[in-house]
């Protein structure tokens, strides 16, 4: 995962971004525009939610200290989630205003209004094209991406509400299509919310099922059992295994451990923690785990 590169295209975005968004607002009061005060404030937000991906990016790069095993790669994910409950909001204040509009429909300068939200659009699609390359490596930037993409959204709905108003005198299109904008950010919102969750919690990535993961362990020569399987991820694509192995023989531990790792990494999984047991060992009784199961030997899987 190119780091580095994420973070020049979250920069580039977010100036784009932020700049036009107050040419939008001016733009907005001078045309009568509530479509674009709308879009200008989602510009707005989403400049706000690229710059806190931006930040998480630098301060995961820059992450340095005996404390910090794991680094910063968490901040990703938590900017993820505060980017997803944006999102949320964001259709909240979409719905908001559409219910607002339907009552109370006003006239706004069609044409001027038409040239400010196709800059807009040009502008959102230069962002979203950048962000959406490397959208797919990084939960943060897909968020980001996701913010872009309502905006692209906004604004091909206020050049529909200006064409609208300009040639059939429709000034209901604006709140119509606002509600259509809504319905389609929400299964994104909802992704971005999801998977940052799964990660927070510590949850097995979707993509993996442990019991395969332990079955495929099974199969290694040498290993007899297989307990304390645990698979959860730091950030997106980084995944990480830990579990403790009987073996048959221990001095041949170094091969099984080597079969063990690849083995794990057709599920995606590139960092793995191995504890080798001789048979018939079993966990201290401080072990944490066993007060959920009052087992000396506890099977389980995160």
């Amino acid at each position: 995962m190119d780091r580095s590169n994420s973070i020049k295209v979250l920069g580039f975005s977010f100036v784009l971004i932020f700049s036009f968004a107050f040419v939008e607002l001016i733009g907005g009061f001078l045309t009568n525009s509530l479509a674009l005060l709308s879009d200008a404030g989602h510009m707005l937000t989403d400049s706000v939610s690229l710059l806190i991906a931006l930040v998480a990016q630098i301060l995961v790069q820059r992450a340095k200290g005996k404390r910090m095993t794991y680094g910063l790669y968490r901040l990703e994910v938590l900017a993820a989630f505060i980017n997803g409950v944006f999102l949320i909001a964001l259709i909240g204040y979409i719905a908001y205003e559409a219910f607002h509009r339907f009552l109370n429909p006003e006239p706004v300068l069609g044409p001027q209004m038409l040239f400010i939200a196709t800059v807009g659009l040009v502008i959102n699609l230069i962002a979203g094209y950048l962000l959406f390359k490397t959208s797919e490596e990084n939960i943060n930037v897909k968020a980001a991406f996701l913010h872009v993409v309502t905006d692209t959204l906004g604004s091909v709905a206020a050049i529909l509400a200006g064409l609208a108003v300009t040639f059939w005198g429709f000034y209901l299109a604006d709140p119509i299509l606002s509600v259509a904008i809504a319905l389609l950010i929400l299964p994104g919102a909802y992704s971005v919310l999801k998977d940052s969750l799964n990660v927070l919690l510590e949850l097995v990535p979707a993509s993996i099922d442990p019991e395969e993961v332990e079955r495929e362990i099974r199969k290694v020569p040498g290993v007899i059992d297989v307990h304390d399987l645990h698979v959860w991820s730091i950030t997106s694509g980084n995944v990480i295994l830990t579990a403790h192995v009987v073996v048959s023989d221990i001095n041949a531990c170094n091969d099984i451990l080597r079969n063990i790792e690849e083995s794990v990494q057709r599920f995606g999984i590139d960092h793995t923690t191995i504890q080798i047991e001789r048979e018939g060992y079993s966990c201290p009784p401080s072990c944490p785990l066993l007060k959920h199961t009052g087992h000396l030997h506890h099977h389980h899987h995160h």
